[in-house]
């Protein structure tokens, strides 16, 4: 997760002992912070803007200037003029995927963003993709050709998004000597608006002509060479000279550790289906039997699912068909229950107790150093038992109330198994104080990322759906948070950050088949990396089979796989192996590996040729060392003695 704080220019001050105590805290500031350990140089980088005006968009180049050193995950914005809210949300994003694409753990690390212009109140997602090329550029001290401009939102999966203002961005880069103006792929010719102003003796009138603009075409004429990109490894070889190679794993998925942990518990929730059905059976309302009947065929489900070694599938079926056969089973006695309302009290009192167990089990499988991603899932469950417990005890009528109480059993319940099965495997003892941690800064950054996809899908439309989901998701990790589950708020905060993550990816995306395939890719390749850094990701493993098996809509697909990626990735950095790094050179495009490394995963990038190309590195900017010289660069643009 990573914490953001926003650096708002100072409001006009003539005190001139004001002014001299602020410069004094610089100098002490920068007396101590320049002292401490060397990382990479500033980059800075043009941004292309637009603004309205009665006459149309008029394009601007802004600068921005990136800062990334040693830190604990935090994302610093200093904006001059106030920018809009997506600007921090575009840098959050960037400091994201940069890390993602290099490899790199964002918790070890500080970002710094300095964006000053002249111009109006700007937004930040069409810099996206601009602000991340400068942040893997400040990651690994490349430099960059100032003579390209890029305009393109950045996408989560490291796609650029479209943009509008494409044809007045140019023409604002052509006028600063930019040789290659960069921008979305799709969108080489685009519709603008033409103003034309009449005038007619005492009246003026404004005629809207739309007219389509080749946008190639246009940077001819103009000098500069227009370039269609969908990918951001495209974007950082024009900037760098270097090319990121997407490096992939491939292996097995289902290892026969992780179903020899899971075979066991969906053998017995099989059985238990079924003793549960017979025990339904036996006192079943007449209304209910055609329901009843239905659940035959889920248990033939299971059963196959079983057969085929998807356990995590079999037992997934086996819990709905437990839910709805517990709330026929419960509802047919109540109806025929000489006291109604003791039978609810008592069906409470019994979920309740089976939450009690479920508190032991989790509490059991922290003594033994469970699995965290297995305690969390566990966590997570048992919120939603007593989320849909409370709801019981509010419901309106004995249907609705059973029905959820029967809900909120099953998922105890399940909360005990993934319990026992974070047991099947063992971790090197985590401290409280770090997962605490860890849990409050994802929930940060999932609020941060929840609130810039709002703001997008609100703007440009999207699936609503997906931020629904990811508002309950964050809100159960919160709830966690106050308990002490800080396991559950950590998955629930990944989950709420994938949901946010998948509604800005899906923007504007017709054809999801590719995106799926993709995705499963990345899913797979993170689960292999997570297992040869010593991890075991049982619920990366599992999301990946739900997605595979029961998930029916490439929307929820593409969610589970991206959770199953996060997930992996989660559990590797627990481990203290971080992320898969790449070697760096020019014309490499994929690589595929079968379950095995060589030396790609090194430092070998140091030596490759071109390396020499890197600046020397400056004296450390750290912490409250970027802070100071931020405001010292401020200070000395504004003060005026």
């Amino acid at each position: 997760m990573l914490g953001t704080i926003i650096l708002m220019p100072l409001a006009g001050d003539n005190d001139l002992m004001e002014k001299k105590r602020l410069i004094l805290t610089l100098v002490l500031l920068l007396s101590i912070t320049y002292t401490v350990d060397a990382s990479a140089a500033p980059v800075s980088v043009p941004l292309p803007a637009v603004y309205a005006t009665s006459e149309g968009e008029v394009g601007v180049l802004t600068n921005l200037t990136v800062w990334v050193t040693n830190g604990t995950g935090h994302v610093f914005v200093d904006t001059a003029p106030f920018t809009q809210v997506d600007m921090q949300g575009s840098a959050r994003l960037s400091s994201m995927v940069a890390c993602d694409i290099t490899g790199i753990d964002p918790e070890t690390r500080d970002f710094f963003y300095v964006l000053h212009t002249d111009s109006p109140v700007i937004g930040g997602p069409s810099a996206g993709a601009s602000m991340t090329v400068a942040t893997v550029a400040a990651l690994k001290n490349w430099t960059i050709d100032p003579g390209v401009v890029m305009t393109g939102m950045i996408n989560p999966d490291g796609s650029i998004g479209a943009v509008g203002g494409i044809s007045a961005k140019l023409n604002a880069s052509a006028e600063k000597g930019a040789h290659t103006f960069l921008i979305p792929a799709g969108q080489g010719n685009m519709t603008i608006t033409e103003h034309i102003i009449k005038h007619e003796g005492p009246f003026v009138t404004i005629e809207e002509n739309p007219v389509t603009v080749n946008i190639i075409s246009l940077g001819k004429k103009q000098g500069v060479r227009v370039r269609e990109i969908d990918d951001l490894r495209d974007a950082i070889r024009i900037y760098t000279g270097y090319e990121i190679p997407k490096v992939l794993l491939t292996g097995e998925v289902q290892t026969k550790a992780y179903m020899d942990a899971m075979q066991p518990l969906a053998a017995t929730l099989l059985d238990e289906s079924r003793v549960q059905y017979d025990d339904t059976d036996a006192v079943v309302d007449p209304g209910f039997e055609g329901v009843l009947e239905s659940q035959i065929l889920a248990i033939k489900d299971a059963q196959e699912d079983y057969d085929a070694e998807n356990y995590y599938a079999s037992m997934s079926r086996s819990f709905n068909t437990m839910i709805n056969l517990r709330h026929i089973r419960w509802y047919s006695e109540y109806l025929v229950s000489d006291d109604t309302d003791e039978y609810l009290s008592d069906l409470i009192e019994r979920v309740e107790n089976e939450i009690s167990d479920a508190e032991l089990a989790i509490d059991e499988a922290k003594s033994k150093n469970g699995v965290l991603e297995g305690i969390g899932a566990a966590e997570s469950r048992l919120t939603i038992a007593r989320e849909k417990l409370d709801d019981a005890k509010r419901a309106e009528n004995a249907g609705g109330a059973i029905k959820l109480l029967a809900f909120s059993m099953e998922r105890a319940r399940s909360a005990q198994w993934w319990a026992t099965l974070s047991c099947a495997g063992t971790r090197d003892a985590i401290t409280d104080d770090l997962i605490r941690d860890r849990a409050g800064r994802y929930y940060s950054q999932a609020a941060s990322m929840l609130a810039y996809a709002d703001a997008l899908i609100s703007e440009t439309g999207g699936c609503k759906t997906l931020i629904v989901v990811a508002t309950d998701d964050l809100s159960r990790a919160r709830s966690e948070l106050h308990a002490g589950y800080y396991a559950g708020a950590i998955y629930d905060s990944l989950h709420a950050m994938v949901q946010a993550n998948t509604a800005i990816e899906l923007i504007g995306m017709a054809d999801l088949d590719e995106k799926v395939n993709n995705s499963e890719r990345d899913a797979i390749s993170a689960i292999i990396s997570a297992r040869e850094s010593g991890a075991e990701p049982i619920l990366a493993v599992s999301a990946y089979e739900h997605a595979k098996i029961l998930e029916p809509s490439q929307t929820g697909k593409i969610v589970d796989y991206g959770y199953a990626k996060m997930v992996a990735r989660t559990a590797q950095s627990f481990t203290g192996q971080g992320n898969v790094t790449a070697i760096y050179k020019t014309n490499i495009s994929e690589y595929t590996h079968n379950n095995a490394r060589n030396d790609l995963y090194g430092d070998a990038h140091d030596k490759e040729e071109g390396a020499d190309r890197c600046p020397a590195q400056t004296p450390a900017l750290h912490g409250c060392g970027v802070l100071a010289s931020i405001v010292a660069v401020y200070l000395i643009r504004r003060v005026r003695w």
